[in-house]
């Protein structure tokens, strides 16, 4: 059973479509969800997800841990591109980051009943007046980290 965060308050988890991973993903995913298991995306991945996000109807990001920057900088990226859509986070996520979890553009995050139990609904609060201290030439919004990177591993 999963819930979800919504400023201030859990609602039951209202997806019923489930999860496609990015590599099984058809050509014409209409009202489907899909799931990243890792923000760390290859160029042909990121092309890839980029020509599917118009169709997609829920993007889900794993964090895999507390300091997964890379999701964030995965997150903020898909918005970037227009995408309007659902986008969820779920893993390693704590309520201390959810302003910052928004403010990247994750629209939900999602946790188990364990996760629930641990961080109640009153810990995770939006801080609307938080800003992020702009710095030149970091975000290039086009792409995700991994991808601007050129790691060899990653393509």
């Amino acid at each position: 059973m999963t819930v979800l965060v919504k400023d201030k308050t859990f609602v039951p988890d209202d997806w019923h479509a489930g999860y496609v991973p990015l590599a099984a993903l058809a050509d014409r995913p209409d009202g489907v969800g899909v799931d990243l298991s890792s923000p760390e995306l290859s160029a042909r991945e990121w092309a890839r997800l980029g020509t599917l996000l118009p169709r997609l109807a829920l993007v889900r990001i794993r964090l895999r841990h507390f300091g997964d920057l890379a999701a964030l900088d995965l997150a903020h990226a898909i918005r970037a591109t227009g995408f309007d859509g659902r986008l969820r986070a779920h893993g390693a996520v704590l309520a201390r980051a959810y302003t910052l979890i928004r403010c990247s553009g994750f629209s939900e995050v999602e946790l188990d009943h364990a996760q629930a139990s641990r961080q109640p609904a009153e810990h995770w609060r939006l801080d609307s007046a938080w800003q992020p201290i702009p710095r030149r030439g970091v975000w290039e919004p086009s792409q995700p980290a991994a991808v601007r990177r050129g790691d060899a591993e990653h393509r």
